[in-house]
């Protein structure tokens, strides 16, 4: 049937082979049973069961149907707007009636099997799914779960409340992946499908990241246990703003009012105003709309103005389109509320590339305002680059430049907010203060500002309209000055931490000075050699060199490197992607290697960046699955380790000796990577020399992730 749940239609799951309306799931289901042996499979909501499945299941009944219904029950009608079911225990007036339960329907209609189970445990609800399915008959799984979204907006409800009086949470769980450990092989995505994983950028490409202004934190990604990259953050006594030093005193400045392009006078002389509103679900946009919309409803006071709003939400509630428009007219017209195409006088998004899917609403001299960021989508998230690069925010910021020229502007709201509030969520309102300033907007900043008030919840209104007074500051001056005074108190480099992480690394009867000398000139060698290539960067190469060995092919690592920056010379893409695959073959990240990673010097400094200023202190469990191979028998287990012992494990690198096979497959596909890199792609015609480095680049992730990703990559470039 048709809900949310039909986002499994697309990838990364394709689970579904049919897509149709409400009921009609069901109706399918039973048509292709008369003409298979195989089981059919029937996804429907919790609100289509009521409207209309009911009588799918019936019918099943009464044809003795080999089919499964997995009633998905999430306690409200999620994609039009989380309305109530009959299971809700009230009606639309808000009155209580009596409960309609599920799972007794559907016994009471004479199904052959019905349980209910609740999906967070995936393993578990993967089995039940595989047994159920191959029952004969009429199965029902009634899966019950909350969605997400009314249950972490009902527990933000309260925590706002509990703000608003100083108080604080004792315990707060965040989930985050060290980046330093991740290896980009996207099991997480490919297996959750989860808007909450984003990208980052580092020595050694992209990274996946958590982006914790999306995520619920319902854990599921870390159950996949691909990799030792993710953790549990719990911070104690979590308040977002009461620990934190202010980021974000700057002193109030008097502004020029701006010059009105299209006032209320002008409105009424037949001169109408359209504004379009667009971004990604969960992001905040909404914000814009609600505030326009209470600024609509006052209009300056005048009544001879109209106004039509509307909010268009795409089937996505996290990371879907969501769009508005603002329609503002001579009182008696009629008038439609979607702005036609080519006829909007100002476009907004806080998204730079949903901003820029819908610039055909733009009239011919509407004004563009964007952020210069996007929210990473899942296809480029899926997307491994073999084929063509991925679209990056710098080439789409100068097409949309060379399409509209200085029609379109961008800004760095989401960081300026961030940087500034704590939130990039403040983004929405900071560039409405933006709109304001450009002259688009026909109301005052009292109006906006009552508007604020009444479209704001109490606990955020302070802080989103001082993003409002930053927006205006920002389409007047730029946002480098207001980056630049937002910058915290000097804190160690990249750079700094990593020398910090080596020295930490050693053994007190090491010579650290002799140590350290000889890597700093191994290291200014390595600039020579590759002058365009970030420093932080190759320190970043040296360094993961000498924590899993000592340093002791450093030397051959840079004969290499060299020869390929020989080979390349004339591509910097292709030499900076041979470069850092070239690196990542002179070490394994084995147990040893990453307990030093999940303790280091640029970890700790990067946790306590990230949620040092949310509470009294936090504290970190470790999601890891160890693996050994001992006379010749695989052993893992689950373990959190403590600092203690991931400092002795660091140090155990004489279990590489002892165990001769531990890592050995990965130790030998990093030797045939770099055979290739050296003696195969530099001889390839030059159009075929980034499919095969991208190709060796993807052979990355832990054990069978690895394995399977080494013997795709073998497969294209045979």
């Amino acid at each position: 049937d048709v809900g949310c749940y039909s986002l499994s239609f697309l990838p990364p799951f394709k689970e579904m082979h049919n897509l149709s309306a409400m009921g009609q799931g069901g109706a399918l289901g039973a048509g292709v049973d008369l003409f298979t042996d195989n089981p059919s499979v029937v996804l429907m909501g919790d609100s289509t069961f009521f409207h209309s499945g009911i009588t799918d299941i019936s019918n099943s009944v009464q044809a003795n149907h080999n089919i499964t219904y997995i009633l998905l029950d999430n306690d409200n009608t999620a994609m039009t707007g989380h309305q109530m079911t009959p299971a809700s225990g009230m009606n639309v007036e808000g009155r209580t009636r009596p409960r309609q339960d599920m799972l007794n329907a559907v016994y009471a209609l004479g199904v052959d099997y019905a349980t209910e189970v609740n999906p967070s445990d995936r393993y578990f609800y993967k089995n039940l799914m595989q047994e159920v399915i191959k029952k004969k008959g009429v199965k029902v799984i009634v899966s019950n779960k909350e969605c997400a979204l009314t249950f972490h907006g009902r527990k933000k409800r309260e925590e706002r409340k509990l703000f608003s009086e100083n108080k604080t949470i004792s315990e707060q769980s965040f989930f985050q992946i060290n980046t330093d450990a991740c290896e980009d092989c996207r099991a997480c995505v490919d297996a959750t499908g989860c808007p909450g994983l984003g990208q980052v950028m580092d020595a050694y490409g992209t990274k996946v990241t958590i982006d914790q202004q999306i995520c619920v934190a319902d854990s599921y990604c870390t159950k996949i246990k691909a990799c030792p990259s993710f953790e549990e953050v719990i911070v104690k006594d979590y308040h977002p703003t009461l620990h934190q030093k202010s980021r974000g005193t700057v002193e109030k400045r008097e502004l020029p009012e701006p010059t009105i392009e299209k006032s209320f006078e002008k409105i009424a002389a037949g001169d109408d105003l359209r504004v379009v509103v667009t971004g990604v679900g969960g992001s905040g946009v909404t914000t814009i709309s609600r505030v326009l919309a209470e600024a609509a409803r006052s209009m300056g006071g005048r009544d001879d103005l109209d106004f039509k709003f509307v909010d268009q939400k795409g089937l996505a509630q996290r990371n879907g389109n969501v769009t508005g428009h603002l329609a503002i007219y001579k009182k008696g017209k009629s008038y439609g509320a979607v702005t036609p195409l080519g006829t909007a006088d100002l476009l907004l998004s806080p998204d730079l590339l949903d901003g820029s899917q819908h610039v055909r609403f733009l009239g011919d001299k509407g004004l563009c305002l964007l952020d210069k960021k996007f929210q990473i989508p899942l296809s480029l998230m899926l997307d491994d680059g073999v084929e063509k690069k991925p679209l990056t925010e710098g080439e789409l910021k100068r097409k949309l430049e060379n399409l509209l020229g200085d029609r379109v502007k961008t800004f760095s709201l989401k960081e300026l907010s961030y940087k500034g509030l704590g939130k990039s969520v403040y983004a929405s309102a900071m560039i409405l203060g933006v709109a304001y300033q450009a002259g688009k907007l026909p109301f005052s900043q009292d109006d906006l500002y009552q508007a604020f008030q009444k479209a704001i919840p109490r606990a955020e209104f302070e802080n989103n309209w001082q993003a409002f007074l930053w927006g205006r500051e920002v389409f007047l001056e730029g946002d480098a000055d207001l980056l630049d005074r937002f910058k915290k108190e000097r804190k160690k480099s990249r750079e700094e931490l990593l020398y910090q992480s080596i020295e930490e690394s050693l053994l007190p009867w090491q010579n650290k000075k002799v140590i350290m000398n000889i890597f700093k000139d191994q290291l200014e060698k390595l600039v020579k050699y590759f002058p365009e290539v970030k420093r932080s960067h190759l320190v970043q190469y040296l360094h993961d060199l000498y924590i899993y060995d000592r340093g002791a092919r450093a030397a051959e690592f840079m004969s290499k490197a060299a020869e390929l920056g020989q080979y390349f010379k004339d591509d910097y893409e292709l030499k900076a992607m041979a470069l850092r695959t070239l690196a990542k073959t002179y070490f394994v990240k084995d147990e040893v290697f990453i307990s030093h990673i999940m303790i280091s010097p640029q970890k700790r400094a990067s946790d306590q960046e990230r949620f040092g200023h949310l509470g009294r202190g936090i504290k970190l469990k470790r999601i890891n699955r160890p693996a050994f191979e001992i006379f010749g028998k695989k052993v893992e287990f689950d373990v959190s380790p403590k600092d203690w012992m991931l400092k002795i494990m660091r140090h155990m690198r004489i279990l590489r000796l002892m165990l001769r096979s531990w890592h050995s497959r990965e130790r030998q596909i990093a030797s045939d990577i770099r055979r290739r890199l050296i003696e195969e792609v530099p001889r390839l015609p030059a159009d075929e020399q980034r499919h095969a480095l991208k190709n060796l680049e993807n052979i990355k992730g832990y054990r069978d992730y690895r394995y399977a990703k080494n013997d795709k990559a073998m497969e294209a470039l045979s």
